[in-house]
This record gives structure tokens, C-alpha cells and sequence, in this order.
């Protein structure tokens, strides 16, 4: 289970296809693509981190990631 502390590096590691379900979800997302932002900032940028830039409420980013790796895991 994900969480709000967990690193976006780690996800996207871990989930790669999370990548995409994120920028269809809020296009400041697009910014994962880029892999100079990533591999500095993605590293280090926590989901809590990730959620104020973005505008997005902490507990909704979590659940929503956390709902979408439950779909892509029980297909």
C-alpha cells in the first residue's frame, strides 16, 4: 500500500504504469516525462510533496494511486 511519504521515484519503480494514470490525471504530471526533473527531484519528492505542487489534496492522491494499482493487480 502506498502512502502519503512514500517517494515518487519509488512508485514510478515500482508501478511504471502509474506514470501515465498520473499525467491523465493532472497535466502538472507531464513533468515526470522529463528526465532531468525526474532524476532530481522525482528521487527525493515524496507523495506529500507531489500533491502541494500539483494542487491535489494529499489523501485523494494516495487513494487514487492506491485504487488504480488494486485495478491493474486483480486484472
Amino acid at each position: 500500500m502506498i502512502s502519503k511519504e512514500n517517494k515518487i521515484a519509488y512508485i514510478l519503480s515500482k508501478y511504471p504504469f502509474m506514470k501515465e494514470k498520473l499525467i491523465e490525471r493532472n497535466k502538472l504530471f507531464a513533468n515526470l516525462n522529463n528526465p532531468i526533473v525526474f532524476n532530481t527531484v522525482g528521487k527525493f519528492a515524496r507523495l506529500i510533496d507531489v500533491a502541494k505542487v500539483s494542487g491535489e489534496k494529499q489523501d485523494d492522491l494516495v487513494n487514487f494511486i492506491n485504487a488504480e494499482i488494486a485495478k491493474a493487480e486483480n486484472k
